[in-house]
């Protein structure tokens, strides 16, 4: 029997196919844009000694923050580089979720009931080989993008890709990745091995759960991982900041000096205020 083509089925199968992108991405959407503020006073109060555009002034609160981002005299001014971290965003989210399934089938898939360690590390470890991955191949330029429009005087996303470029041409979008690649590896192994980790230990009894108990579970995986990463990317953005001019070991000087540990944690308040990324997808 021969099969008409209807090109009518077809259009309904993309008109869903669009239906089911836009209803399952308006949300996640809707918060990055909501929380975007508040992300950007945390980029300011970390890079606060590093970041020349600043004129010496020094944000050590919240309130500071606001009130250097109002001076900008724009409405638009609490959103400045949103566009590089929405475009970021939603691919790295798809890129991330197919390479932890990927990795998941190439690397040994240990029994919990025979050797629990290695499970655990198997889990962990899909978690941050994915997060490496996926900020080489796509996410990390875009942050250092989102972080030059965020803290400098730079007008557009074009200008702002082309100071970069200026100051240390195609390496420029990569500065800070040695740095950041162990926070990368401890944020996404904590965040996706935790996550498989925390489905695993309920078992059957996870899909009985509400939406509002695994989006807490999410946001507790994510927040731990956070917090265990922070310092790296406090690292990598003041390397940013100090292009290239700066190394390692002048970023570290510059943020830390003789600080104790919690000197390592600037604007932490302000980075778990809007933590979205359970996949979720720093």
């Amino acid at each position: 029997m021969t099969t008409t083509y209807q090109p009518q089925e077809s259009a309904l199968v993309y008109l869903q196919a669009v239906k089911h992108f836009a209803t399952t991405n308006y949300f996640p959407f809707t918060i990055k844009v909501a929380a975007y503020p508040v992300e950007r006073i945390r980029l300011l109060m970390q890079t606060q000694h590093t970041n020349n555009s600043l004129n010496g002034s020094s944000i050590r609160s919240l309130r500071g923050a606001v009130g250097h981002i109002t001076t900008e005299g724009s409405l638009l001014a609490p959103w400045k580089g949103v566009t590089p971290t929405l475009v970021r965003w939603l691919p790295s989210q798809y890129l991330v979720l197919f390479l932890k399934d990927m990795l998941s089938g190439w690397l040994p898939n240990y029994n919990k009931e025979d050797s629990y360690m290695k499970y655990i590390g198997g889990k962990l470890g899909s978690g941050a080989a994915t997060g490496i991955i996926s900020a080489l191949v796509w996410a990390y330029p875009l942050d250092v993008m989102r972080q030059q429009l965020a803290t400098k005087n730079s007008g557009s996303w074009k200008a702002a890709a082309s100071q970069i470029y200026a100051a240390n041409g195609l390496r420029g979008f990569y500065r800070g990745f040695a740095i950041d690649a162990p926070g990368l590896m401890i944020f996404r192994g904590v965040q996706l091995g935790g996550w498989d980790l925390v489905k695993d230990h309920y078992g059957k009894e996870w899909d009985t759960k509400s939406r509002v108990s695994k989006f807490g579970h999410g946001q507790a995986i994510s927040l731990m991982g956070s917090i265990c990463s922070y310092p790296y990317d406090t690292l990598r953005r003041n390397l940013i900041c100090i292009e290239s001019a700066g190394s390692y070991r002048a970023a570290r000087v510059a943020q830390f000096g003789n600080a104790e540990l919690i000197g390592r944690y600037p604007s932490a308040k302000a980075k778990y205020l809007p933590e979205t990324d359970s996949e979720q997808v720093q």
